[in-house]
């Protein structure tokens, strides 16, 4: 009997987080359904459309709150849930789906800094050294996928007995044919890869291909404006990117791109070069730091130019440093706390619900053969060279890290964007588009994220970061210690003045605490040992000469995540840490979480 009561209550406590979801999908559908009437009476006041828009919004923020925190604790990804919010709360959205300008302005805003951020989240030096690769996969796997799922939508379409017109084909294939992992990145870095090319191109491909997808939908986008004669095959729709005039525009919008992504590097480099003479970071770089790639896109467009590659190409060439740290951190809030969600809400809110019903077969069925098929095909036709001839700075990519890009085809916010642009300029022209892409979007992002972690590990090219056993430390030495807490960045630099330090105070115990994480090897943490050991040593020497106390000295070299180790070590020793010296990057902890760490904190530049 209490066997099941267990299983009763384990089931239960799994069934909470899902229940809850919906009971507050239910609690929104209630408040749309009286959301007519409450527009209706702000209707009577002055400014009424100004109200709606600006009530609209602040309710936008607080779905996305909302949704993170639903997330949690299930398989589902907040996009996922923002979706569905989106869905059953459209009459809450409808000022801003319907308002003019309102929704393109926020679309806009929002892909601009979502490719800026995507451009500063790929290591510049990495990218240089996986060029090929990642400019073969973000091009020619691109096009291969765009132009295999035109064709298998259309065949599914005549299976299914829906008309799916070629411009709908078309346009969708470009709008899907790129990659999002901001699903994924979670489970990415939770990971240590054996070898971080893979990891780097499917991270550098997602942002990339964003880019080129947008390229092909405005080229697509102009040809079922301008041309009256639109194409009737596929293949003639695709052929008109190789014709001279079409690539003459392409050609405009790259160049001028990257001359105002370069632009707005400088700036941002002119930003980083003045905080470094002026350390301590204001308010104002916030300020400064989100409106260069704003800046940087609207010269671009101004002038012909690829707005988003401009905006994408200004964070890729930056290399943040720890002077523009909360700034960074301010940015990131903004951009998944409230760009993403709002995005992926406003794409639920332009949904149709019958035709998404209506679409349902073909939907689903073109999501696993992108998934199972296509995404593999584009990869091995894009890289297989790449598993057969190794570069001067490149090893040879193995079958294992194909098969592991190949399992990576979530769709994400900029192919939502796009979508809900074409939707706002020709939403009557293009039948079936929305439906479709949004069942796309919800099975990869559904399917493929609780799966990856999984599949990674079973071919073998990645092992959960996690320590292996219990940290090594006396719980019952009583003497006092100074710890120092490090990535394995920095701690070179800083591990001396950490030294003096404690001499000064009369503390002669000195700890340093290093967790390489994603970037852990037997080999690393070796060097990492010798390194400290030595510089300890040269300090301990001096002192000695200065009539003073050596220190004694311990590196503890952990292969889990920094916080987690950070928090055992002060279980076991909490009582007699002096001081726990950390960069200013070293930790994720919120206020709260630092106050309950309930040791003496001190951040070294």
């Amino acid at each position: 009997m209490m066997h099941i009561n267990n299983i009763i209550v384990f089931f239960w406590r799994l069934a909470i987080p899902y229940l809850r979801i919906v009971v507050l999908l239910v609690l929104a559908a209630l408040i749309s359904g009286v959301a007519p009437d409450l527009y209706a009476a702000i209707g009577n006041q002055a400014d009424s459309g100004l109200l709606m828009v600006f009530l609209t919004i602040a309710v936008l923020g607080l779905f996305g709150f909302l949704v993170h925190y639903l997330a949690a604790g299930t398989i589902l990804p907040s996009f996922v849930l923002a979706i569905f919010f989106g869905m059953v709360g459209q009459n809450i959205f409808y000022p801003v789906v319907h308002g003019e300008g309102t929704m393109a302005i926020l679309v806009g805003v929002g892909a601009t800094l979502i490719l800026f951020a995507g451009g500063l989240e790929i290591p510049f030096k990495q990218f240089r050294k996986l060029l090929g690769p990642i400019l073969s996969l973000s091009f020619i796997g691109f096009f291969v996928t765009a132009f295999a799922v035109s064709y298998v939508l259309q065949f599914l379409g005549v299976v299914f007995g829906i008309d799916i017109p070629v411009m709908v084909a078309v346009l969708l294939g470009a709008v899907l044919a790129s990659t999002d992992p901001a699903a994924i990145i979670p489970a990415l870095r939770a990971l240590r890869f054996k070898r971080r090319a893979s990891k780097d191109i499917v991270i550098s491909e997602s942002a990339i291909t964003d880019v080129v997808g947008a390229l092909f939908t405005v080229v697509f986008l102009t040809l079922l404006y301008d041309n009256t004669a639109l194409p009737t095959t596929i293949l003639e729709a695709y052929g008109y990117l190789f014709q001279r005039e079409t690539l003459g525009f392409l050609m405009k919008e790259i160049v001028l791109g990257v001359l105002f992504g370069v632009l707005g590097y400088l700036l941002l480099e002119f930003l980083l070069n003045f905080k470094r003479r002026h350390y301590a970071e204001n308010d104002v770089d916030a300020a400064f730091f989100m409106c260069v790639p704003l800046l940087a896109f609207v010269m671009a467009l101004a002038t012909g130019g690829s707005g988003y590659l401009a905006a994408f190409l200004a964070g890729l060439l930056l290399l943040l440093t720890e002077h523009l740290h909360e700034t960074e951190r301010f940015f990131q809030h903004i951009v998944d706390g409230f760009l993403k969600p709002t995005i992926f809400i406003l794409l639920g809110a332009l949904v149709d619900l019958g035709a998404l019903l209506e679409y349902a077969p073909i939907g689903i069925a073109a999501s696993f053969i992108f998934m199972l098929i296509i995404r593999p095909l584009a990869v091995f036709i894009s890289l297989g060279g790449f598993a057969l001839f190794k570069g001067k700075r490149r090893k040879k990519m193995s079958l294992k890290d194909l098969l592991f890009i190949s399992s990576v085809r979530e769709t994400g916010a900029i192919p939502a964007v796009l979508m809900v642009t074409i939707m706002a300029m020709v939403g009557d022209m293009v039948p079936g588009l929305l439906p479709i892409g949004m069942w796309v979007i919800l099975m990869t992002l559904v399917i493929e994220p609780p799966l990856l972690p999984h599949i990674a590990r079973w071919l073998g090219v990645a092992e959960p970061i996690a320590d292996k056993g219990h940290m090594v430390v006396d719980p019952h030495d009583k003497e006092p210690v100074v710890v120092i807490a490090s990535r394995g960045y920095s701690y070179d630099r800083r591990l001396g003045d950490v030294v003096d330090w404690a001499s000064r105070h009369h503390v002669y115990k000195v700890v340093l605490l290093c967790c390489p994480e994603g970037r852990y090897t037997d080999d690393l943490s070796s060097a990492i040992w010798h390194k400290a050991c030595r510089i300890v040593s040269e300090k301990n020497q001096e002192l000695m000469k200065q009539g003073k106390k050596a220190v004694d000295f311990k590196a503890v070299i952990r292969t889990g995540f920094l916080q987690d180790n950070i928090e055992e070590l002060i279980s076991l020793k909490g009582d007699t840490i002096s001081t726990l010296f950390v960069g200013r990057k070293a930790l994720d902890y919120r206020l709260n979480q630092l106050k309950g760490l309930n040791v003496p904190l001190s951040f070294l530049d």
